[in-house]
């Protein structure tokens, strides 16, 4: 894992509280951790909603008012990003085994995947615009937090790495198993 959580309560201050507010502390890490479960299913429902409702695949296709430049320019960046962060996930940690974060070793990272994410977002939505009018924003927005919020579900390390890869993926083929046009669209 690249990020590891450092627990707020250390074991030298548990030893100075009570028993009832060890136990207290307890309980408040497993309801924050049920909570950012149920928040994270609740963005991936909605995601899957909205593809379904949407049929986001199938329209960025075949629908004629697509804005092709900006289509090709969003994927273009977004590939890019996709192939470095499958270099730093698989790559790099689990093939070389480089247990560094790559941010000390890459430090150019994440400035350049920053500046990529920013054109790939409007790339997008430039070529969303004719389709799904202010939709569009909305639309990449829901993208955006249930792709990360799936990552709650996965396991850590590089098979949930590899996993998250193949989600991404296997999300550009839910078109083929819809089975309406799409209903949120301009006809």
């Amino acid at each position: 894992a690249l990020y590891t959580p450092v627990d707020s309560s250390d074991s030298e201050e548990e030893t100075e509280l009570s028993e009832r507010e060890v136990a207290r502390r307890k309980w408040v890490r497993r309801l924050r951790s049920v909570w950012r479960k149920i928040t994270a299913a609740m963005w991936v429902a909605a995601t899957c909603f909205m593809i379904y409702y949407t049929n986001f695949f199938r329209v960025i296709w075949e629908h004629p008012s697509i804005e092709k430049t900006g289509l090709y320019l969003g994927f273009a960046c977004m590939s890019f990003n996709v192939m470095l962060l499958f270099f730093f996930a698989v790559y790099c940690d689990w093939w070389l085994g480089i247990k560094t974060p790559w941010e000390t070793t890459y430090p150019k990272a994440i400035p350049v995947m920053s500046i990529t994410g920013i054109i790939t977002f409007l790339a997008f939505a430039v070529a969303f615009w004719p389709v799904w009018g202010f939709w569009s924003l909305l639309i990449q927005f829901m993208f955006f937090m249930g792709f990360l919020n799936s990552a709650q579900f996965l396991p850590s390390g590089a098979i949930g790495s590899v996993m998250m890869f193949v989600i991404l993926i296997g999300a550009f083929f839910t078109s083929e198993l819809i089975p309406h046009e799409g209903l949120a669209h301009y006809k």
